[in-house]
């Protein structure tokens, strides 16, 4: 749900450790609202996660997360990171999350979830997911179905739902989702990874 997204992964050799970062950017286009970037930076060192967000719990909102990533690779790959942080911000509060992968075959599935504890009671808690289900197309592209809850865009939809494609040049990604189509709550997204 991001327009811009950067992922590295780098490995000296055998004996040195593994690391990854990652800077993700999504810009919504919704008619009427004046929305601002949601951007995401992750960094991993072998199976120890680090993430930090902003716009993304809330507009004006910041946050940060630690956690750990067990995965498993083969003819059919998943990954799962629980994670803990905390906001601040328009929203404040804890926030227990989940992030997992899976592919089997050119199929592919990632969610991100996680729960707002706001500090201001419980009547502000809040769940919030970002779901997608794609397989690849053609080279260096893929394309699927993604659904998400919002806090800050509410519509009759509980859960808004699209379409979604990227493809990959070199070290950047773009995306394009379009979410809510042929209703009068259809909007845009944008993103934009980096790859180092």
């Amino acid at each position: 749900m991001l327009p811009f997204v950067l992922h590295a992964q780098q490995t000296e050799d055998s004996s040195e450790k593994n690391w990854s970062g990652s800077v993700e950017g999504y810009y919504y286009f919704i008619p009427e609202q004046n929305i601002h970037p949601t951007i995401i930076g992750c960094a991993d060192i072998n199976s120890f996660h680090l993430e930090t967000r902003y716009n993304y719990e809330d507009i004006n909102t910041a946050s940060v997360f630690a956690g750990y990533t067990w995965e498993k690779d083969g003819k059919f790959s998943f990954s799962v990171t629980p994670m803990a942080g905390v906001a601040v911000g328009n929203s404040s509060g804890i926030l227990p999350g989940l992030e997992c992968t899976a592919s089997y075959s050119n199929i592919n599935f990632y969610s991100e979830n996680e729960y707002m504890l706001a500090f201001s009671g419980k009547e502000n808690y809040f769940f919030y997911s970002w779901s997608q289900l794609s397989t690849g197309t053609f080279k260096n592209m893929q394309a699927g179905v993604v659904a998400q809850t919002l806090r800050w865009y509410q519509t009759k939809f509980d859960i808004q739902h699209g379409v979604y494609a990227e493809y990959s040049l070199g070290n950047f990604t773009f995306g394009a989702y379009y979410f809510n189509p042929l209703t009068h709550y259809d909007f845009v997204v944008a993103s934009l990874t980096y790859e180092f």
